[in-house]
């Protein structure tokens, strides 16, 4: 039984070495070179014996607090795939607590003159070597996850709904090499994986040489699944996970107690207060500088929509933000005034009559779109989110998709993750809200300059746009 742990232990083991000793080397080597640069290159070669043996002195302090704030933002722990969004944020953390740090140290400890171009270069330095060297071990785990010398063997027990799609994903490319379905128990959904005969499930995970149990049932009785939780309870060597009974689209499902009580909250995700500040001083600044330099955009257009149809200029609608609150939300008119919408709230369709030529341009290279700068700076919207959609279709998909909702978590946004992945307009709701949750997710401000400069190379013209 020892062995089954041993791969994962081995993983953890060879993880973190790599990790620290990354991290060590990429803090000295930012640290000296900063030294470096400051002393012998800016100042022309003044530097002396004295600085270099106090700055060498204070490169066990570079390295402790490097170290230090890393394992503060969780950047040691084992995980097998491991995601540069969230590396890079905690990274950037780490970086900025250096720099604390160190003109606290500075100011606080020493009456000599310190440079504070050395801070600035030594932290800018850290980060970007930090980010190298874990892009590096990255690589490095990938590559050894991907021959197969950390995979893990695993058993499915029971018939649930979500196993097929749990070994579907087993079978992703991200996760081929990790995870290797070997058997099936008590149940014998999944066609083509063995299905083990035991009285109980130890002798299931025996016979498997499992190192992973995922659980999840659908028609047994209480007691079949009651027991089944009891003998997993008794699997100390394995890892066993139980997949709950949930929508997907559930966002931030944790689980946490309440005096001792387990509980599932399955829609804790929000944003804080730090991370909402942070984005909403990015979209201050981005608006402001989208207004700026569109400013002769804005005049050329409304030019061209009075010239060619009658009507105003700008079009105002309500739709639903954050927290289900409503805003009148801008857009150039793209329609004419004289045939008013049938049949009720729904999305624009190719060919519609009520475009305009001009506004069929517009809408399909989304320049109808950019008076929502307006509308980002003044709060209403966020520069990126999911897609504002009418009060009376909201009320309508609520009641058609679970979890719908979950999206007001955030502001609504000019562009999103939807919509530089394809989906805008006419297309798949249900994967348009796939990507919103998984936005809402794994919101960093570098998700948010990703999909900034995705929009700008794929998400202004779209076939699905009308």
């Amino acid at each position: 039984m020892a062995a089954k742990r041993t791969v994962a232990d081995r993983f953890g083991r060879f993880q973190f070495a790599s990790r620290l000793i990354s991290d060590s080397l990429m803090a000295l080597l930012a640290w000296f070179l900063s030294y470096y640069i400051r002393f012998f290159v800016l100042l022309d070669g003044q530097g002396d014996q004295a600085s270099t043996l106090f700055f060498s002195a204070l490169s066990l302090l570079a390295l402790v607090s490097t170290i230090f704030f890393n394992y503060a933002n969780k950047l040691y722990e084992t995980n097998m795939t491991s995601h540069w969004r969230k590396e890079t944020g905690a990274l950037i953390k780490t970086s900025i607590e250096l720099f604390v740090v160190f003109v606290i140290f500075y100011y606080f400890f020493f009456n000599l003159k310190i440079s504070r171009i050395h801070i600035v270069l030594f932290t800018g330095m850290a980060f970007c070597f930090l980010v190298l060297g874990r892009y590096v071990c990255n690589k490095i785990f990938a590559s050894k996850i991907k021959a197969g010398k950390f995979k893990a063997n695993v058993l499915i027990v029971g018939n649930g709904s979500s196993l097929n799609a749990y070994y579907k994903a087993t079978l992703t490319a991200s996760e081929t090499g990790r995870l290797r379905v070997v058997a099936q128990y008590a149940g014998g959904c999944i066609e083509g994986v063995e299905t083990i005969e035991a009285a109980t499930l130890a002798e299931a995970v025996e016979k498997s040489n499992a190192e992973v149990v995922v659980i999840d049932f659908n028609d047994e009785t209480p007691e079949v699944r009651e027991e089944i939780r009891k003998q997993a309870l008794e699997l100390y060597e394995q890892t066993v996970y139980f997949l709950p009974d949930l929508p997907h689209a559930y966002v931030g499902t944790t689980i946490s107690d309440f005096h001792y009580i387990p509980m599932l909250e399955v829609n804790c995700h929000s944003f804080t207060f730090g991370k909402r500040f942070i984005k909403r001083t990015f979209d201050i600044l981005a608006s402001l500088i989208g207004i700026i330099l569109l400013s002769p955009l804005f005049v050329i257009i409304a030019i061209l929509i009075k010239l060619t149809s009658k009507g105003p200029i700008l079009f105002k609608q309500v739709r639903v933000t954050r927290d289900g609150e409503l805003f009148k939300m801008l857009k150039f008119r793209s329609m004419r005034i004289d045939m008013p919408e049938q049949g009720g709230a729904h999305w624009t369709e190719e060919d519609d009559p009520r475009i305009t030529k001009l506004g069929r341009l517009l809408r399909k290279t989304s320049l109808d779109e950019i008076p929502q700068f307006f509308n980002v700076l003044a709060g209403s919207m966020s520069l990126i989110g999911p897609r504002p959609e009418r009060p009376e279709l909201v009320d309508q998909f609520a009641k058609e998709i679970p979890g719908y909702n979950m999206r007001h978590r955030v502001k609504a946004g000019i562009s999103g993750w939807a919509q530089v992945n394809g989906f805008r307009g006419n297309t798949s709701l249900e994967k348009r809200i796939d990507f919103d949750l998984y936005y809402i997710r794994n919101w960093t401000p570098l998700f948010d300059l990703r999909i900034v400069v995705l929009t700008f190379v794929k998400g202004f013209v779209n076939k699905n746009a009308y």
